[in-house]
């Protein structure tokens, strides 16, 4: 059993009298582990799928199974909390509270949970070591640079143990440099923890890190292909 499963995955937007063809007939298998990046021009699909596996929107039709569940027609509490156990979320923008500290934003998920502040602030602080900001667990965004704003949101999709991260445009705020540091972070977590990491990017040179790239135009997966790397 695949930990992703899309069968014949459709999303159509109705804009008044036009009938907008976002997905037809998505099929694709994902596996536990596996680090995938998605790429394709503006309008291809790609942040629709995202946003359907993520649990963030609905498809129009297909089925949807994570880890063996359908979660295609879930109401919006059963996707919330499937987002909360099953999904960590990393953002092109950071999204962190700005008046709040790194430890403080990473703890967010965490409240969902009614977890003791202790453990909490113990899990968080786990999260913070494991990306490399052990020592600034009390900074708040303005202290922190870009790419560690970035670490303390993959952190913050960490703590709950998630299985899977989706990461959407996750260096296009950063330079290069930076971004080459965050892409070798997702390498270094897929291979050590078994995350299911699967990233939306432009930029092919980043896409370059993942070991399967899956490439849509016009609502379809145009290619799907292994880099080869283990």
């Amino acid at each position: 059993m695949a930990l992703i499963e899309t069968h014949e995955i459709t999303k159509t937007y109705n804009l008044g009298d036009i009938a907008l063809n976002a997905l037809n007939n998505v099929s694709l298998n994902i596996e536990k582990g596996e680090f995938i990046a998605i790429m394709g021009p503006s309008g291809s699909g790609k942040s629709t799928f995202m946003n359907i596996i993520g649990c963030l929107d609905k498809p129009t039709g297909g089925r949807y199974l994570l880890e063996g569940v359908d979660v295609a027609h879930m109401n919006r509490d059963e996707l919330a909390s499937i987002r909360n156990k099953k999904i960590g979320f990393v953002f092109q923008g950071f999204n962190l509270l700005p008046r709040t500290s790194a430890i403080e934003n990473v703890e967010l998920p965490l409240l969902y949970d009614g977890l003791a502040a202790k453990e909490r602030a113990e899990r968080s602080a786990a999260a913070l070591a494991k990306v490399g900001l052990a020592g600034r667990e009390n900074h708040h965004p303005n202290q922190l640079s870009g790419g560690q704003q970035q670490r303390v949101a993959i952190a913050r999709a960490l703590v709950n143990n998630s299985p899977i991260i989706l990461a959407d445009e996750p260096t296009g705020n950063l330079d290069t440099k930076t971004s080459a540091e965050i892409m070798e972070l997702f390498v270094r977590l897929n291979k050590e923890s078994n995350i299911t990491i699967i990233v939306v990017t432009h930029e092919k040179d980043i896409a370059d890190f993942s070991r399967r790239l899956i490439f849509f135009r016009d609502g379809v997966v145009l290619s799907d292909e292994s880099s080869g790397k283990i």
